[in-house]
């Protein structure tokens, strides 16, 4: 159950990156609650792909979600951190940082986790995250975005490594 809230609370960084680059004043609670429902909605579209490719694939199903779960990780590490402003509403910007969820809960859905657990954590962590992101981090600038998304990407990546050297 650890691996399901972590994996939620991962996979709230992006919404805390992207929505601490800019400042959405009018209607926070209704878009914190948008980011939240796609937050639930993609992982659980992607964990029931997950069985499916699971029922198809049961043998070579936990070396996929190892690597995927780590490719994740990897990219998160990688990546650059953005340094302007999006140019996208932030319903829109919504569903793009949604859109992650839906790879690693593939990866959920092979492993047969528990899928309540890591929706109900992703959509709580991602409600969190789009206060905390314009109440904390945009006013006050003091935690460095490119350390955080690094930080998510190694802890992913190690969740990708430990699922792969479980089997």
């Amino acid at each position: 159950m650890w691996r399901e809230i972590l994996a939620g609370a991962l996979m709230s960084v992006d919404v805390l990156i992207l929505f601490s680059l800019v400042v959405y004043r009018k209607q926070i609670f209704t878009l914190a609650a948008w980011v939240a429902s796609l937050h639930m909605l993609f992982p659980l579209i992607g964990y029931y792909a997950g069985v499916v490719v699971q029922n198809y694939l049961a043998y070579a199903s936990p070396y996929l979600s190892g690597i995927l779960l780590s490719l994740v990780g990897l990219q998160m590490i990688l990546a650059q951190s953005p340094k302007q402003v999006p140019l996208l509403s932030p319903y829109l910007l919504a569903v793009f940082a949604s859109l992650d969820t839906f790879s690693v809960s593939v990866s959920f859905g092979m492993l047969k986790l528990e899928k309540f657990v890591f929706i109900l954590s992703a959509g709580f962590f991602a409600y969190i995250a789009v206060f905390i992101a314009q109440k904390v981090i945009f006013k006050h600038a003091f935690m460095n975005r490119a350390i955080i998304l690094r930080l998510a990407g190694m802890l992913i990546l190690i969740m990708g490594i430990l699922t792969l050297r479980n089997i």
